[in-house]
């Protein structure tokens, strides 16, 4: 039976949110995946899912769902619209094409400023910290906090540590000593990447021995 694929079945195989962000898609490598956003609501749900945003500001945005209905179409598309705009940089960072990353970080910068203009300093366990208001009347507000997630990717690590999974395209940052993580995850794309090239080469030895066979044959 296919596994049913949902928010709640969808895996966080990243430690950064706009990470977690961007692999809503099941995969960026194949035509047809499955978008884990396919309604405004179940952006909602991943926020809670992901901390994306305060309970109550979600309870007040889910509110806002019900009474708009179908208004909250414009917002989910600009989100996802978003969402295209981060996994492209990411993914030019990902891969070393500084032509993408240059076509691409105008709307990264204006993404960033917009994020930026609803930072406020907050106190807790005797340290400041940077937070983002949460406006219930902006359809958007969580997106903001996804933005000061990507900020913080940007500013705090080694480009070379952000990394695209090779079989689906998730993005991801690898956190390992050695700095050679390869895929998101390595039980499920790692599995699927190896039996691939399993098959591939197994392919590759019948045609090979065809080939012998019928070299052997006497004219």
């Amino acid at each position: 039976m296919a596994k049913v694929k949902n928010i709640d079945t969808l895996n966080l195989d990243s430690s950064i949110l706009c990470c977690n962000f961007v692999n809503t898609v099941s995969s960026w490598k194949e035509q047809g995946s499955h978008d884990y956003l396919d309604s405004y609501a179940a952006f909602l749900k991943w926020c809670r899912k992901t901390g994306a945003g305060s309970p109550g500001l979600l309870e007040k945005l889910e509110g806002s769902e019900l009474k708009l209905g179908q208004g909250t179409q414009g917002a989910l598309l600009k989100i996802k619209a978003h969402r295209r705009s981060i996994q492209s940089f990411l993914s030019a960072i990902a891969n070393g094409d500084r032509a993408s990353m240059s076509a691409h970080k105008p709307q990264i910068n204006h993404l960033l400023r917009e994020a930026g203009n609803r930072e406020h300093l907050e106190f807790g366990g005797g340290r400041f910290s940077l937070g983002h208001a949460e406006d219930s009347d902006d359809l958007l507000a969580p997106l903001w906090k996804i933005i000061g997630s990507l900020k913080g990717l940007l500013m705090d690590n080694d480009a070379a540590r952000i990394k695209e999974c090779p079989t689906c395209g998730w993005i991801f940052l690898d956190e390992t000593k050695n700095g050679r993580r390869i895929w998101c995850n390595p039980k499920i794309c790692g599995t699927r990447d190896r039996m691939k090239r399993y098959n591939e080469r197994k392919r590759e030895s019948r045609i090979k021995k065809s080939g012998e066979n019928e070299s052997r044959d006497p004219i």
